[in-house]
């Protein structure tokens, strides 16, 4: 849940940016209520991390047990006592296990785990209903996503952080030919914070824009990867990797392109 609100305050504030920063005033700047945006999604980011931390767990398999500890707490599952084990039929934003007990309730905790396949491997040697989750294409979809291409925070840091300044420079050193006159022309004319505030303005801009960019293009691929998964289970790891290479040339050469055309048409 934090995650998602993290997301939809993240985008929010990248649509103010774009709809209210070049209101036609002589020296736009991203509205502050982007900003605030920027910093509860931060908050809600961070907050989901402590929360993984605090709420971390070990599962471990015993021969008549299930034992699950963590911080101050130990539950100790019979293996007699559960009757199924299936992965998290909305593996959005995260993957997980929930685990249904012969009584006919559930165990009232739920296991998020990013890959479930080796824990649904290794339950199945002793639970047939295990074994036919493992080959679930669900199963295929989740384990295809947290092993093939990872994104770290270094390549996110440098996807929608250092590659904006890229697209941006070139939009505000464009705007200084064409509104002053030269590369340097407001800093001569205003001084070095008005050239470096029309710098952070145009950075600002191609990063929430590359934001939204990025988003419009992950959902659709998303949804093809998963269906493609679910069709053929077998091909889940080339389906993702054939879509993680589609994102990235999409939003860097795509980007690109589409920044060029402006200046073509």
């Amino acid at each position: 849940m934090l995650q998602t609100l993290g997301l939809a305050a993240l985008f929010a504030s990248a649509v103010v940016v774009l709809e209210f920063t070049f209101d036609g005033s002589a020296n736009p700047r991203p509205p502050s209520l982007s900003g605030w945006l920027a910093l509860l999604a931060g908050v809600f980011f961070g907050l989901e991390r402590l929360l993984r931390g605090f709420t971390a767990a070990t599962f471990i398999l015993e021969p008549e047990r299930f034992v699950l500890e963590r911080r101050g707490e130990r539950i100790e599952i019979p293996s007699d006592s559960v009757k199924s084990v299936r992965s998290w039929r909305l593996p959005w934003p995260a993957a997980g296990l929930s685990w249904r007990m012969r009584s006919g309730r559930s165990l009232g905790v739920g296991l998020r785990v990013e890959d479930p396949l080796p824990l649904l491997e290794a339950l199945g040697q002793r639970m047939a209903g295990a074994r036919e989750e493992a080959r679930h294409p669900l199963t295929a979809f989740v384990h295809a996503r947290a092993t093939v291409m990872r994104h770290g925070a270094l390549l996110r840091g440098f996807k929608f952080v250092l590659f904006p300044l890229l697209p941006g420079g070139i939009m505000f050193r464009a705007n200084q030919y064409i509104t002053y006159g030269g590369p340097f022309g407001q800093y001569q004319m205003y001084g070095l914070a008005p050239y470096l505030q029309s710098l952070f303005t145009y950075w600002v801009s191609f990063a929430a824009m590359l934001v939204l960019y990025a988003a419009l293009w992950r959902l659709p691929v998303e949804a093809l990867t998963f269906a493609a998964t679910w069709v053929s289970p077998a091909r889940a790891r080339g389906v993702r990797r054939f879509a993680e290479v589609a994102c990235a040339v999409l939003y860097y050469a795509g980007s690109l392109t589409l920044l060029g055309a402006q200046f073509l048409l």
